[in-house]
């Protein structure tokens, strides 16, 4: 699975649509660089989406999220912050498939996922784990972690790595094994600015990891 995410210009979103990928995100942090704020949004809206859509949030409400979820045609969102599975239940409740995004540091404590591991199981092919490198911004770094961590990951939650991938790393991505690896979140690496990707550097990645 390859998810691009911080997607904002609108002719960009559309080129984005043309290539191999299985979701691209639209991320609603106002302290991001890559903020979609409303007017954006309507914008985005008027857009017909052929790829799976993710909202990204960190640390919104309930109500914010739901607003948006018509609009921007979501099929995914995604908790990026210090959400509770308390919260993420309530989306299960109403159907809606989450991303649930962990940031992960050297002494990462994989036990510390166990309820999130427990909901999943009680929904499943509903929520999915996200491991990103840790950064007091929630994410956006363009910072890889150390992904042998994740050889301590014993639960059996599939999960999208992310993180400052770039080009270069589509060949150790292809001999990168973990039986709950379920694909990668595309963002930083293959910008020119923020919000804006570079089309042909994600289309060569692409055809360096189906190849």
């Amino acid at each position: 699975m390859i998810k691009v995410c911080g997607m904002r210009d609108i002719e960009n979103i559309n080129h984005l649509q043309e290539l191999d990928i299985d979701f691209m995100g639209i991320i609603r942090y106002s302290k991001s660089k890559r903020f979609v704020d409303d007017s954006q949004k309507e914008k985005v809206a008027q857009q017909t989406m052929n790829k799976g859509t993710v909202g990204v949030y960190v640390n919104e409400s309930l109500e914010n999220i739901l607003k948006d979820f018509i609009p921007l045609q979501l099929d995914v969102i995604q908790l990026h912050g210090d959400e509770d599975s308390a919260f993420a239940k309530a989306l299960l409740e109403i159907d809606i498939k989450i991303f649930k995004a962990f940031q992960i540091t050297e002494n990462f404590d994989f036990n510390s996922l166990k309820e999130w591991e427990e909901l999943a199981a009680q929904y499943v092919g509903k929520l999915f784990f996200l491991f990103d490198t840790a950064t007091p911004n929630y994410g956006g770094s363009g910072k890889k972690f150390n992904w042998s961590i994740l050889d301590s990951y014993k639960g059996e939650v599939p999960f999208l790595l992310s993180g400052g991938i770039s080009n270069k790393d589509a060949y150790a991505i292809k001999e990168f094994k973990h039986k709950m690896f379920l694909g990668v979140d595309l963002n930083s690496k293959f910008e020119t600015e923020p919000g804006v990707k570079n089309i042909e550097e994600i289309k060569t990645f692409i055809e360096k990891l189906r190849k």
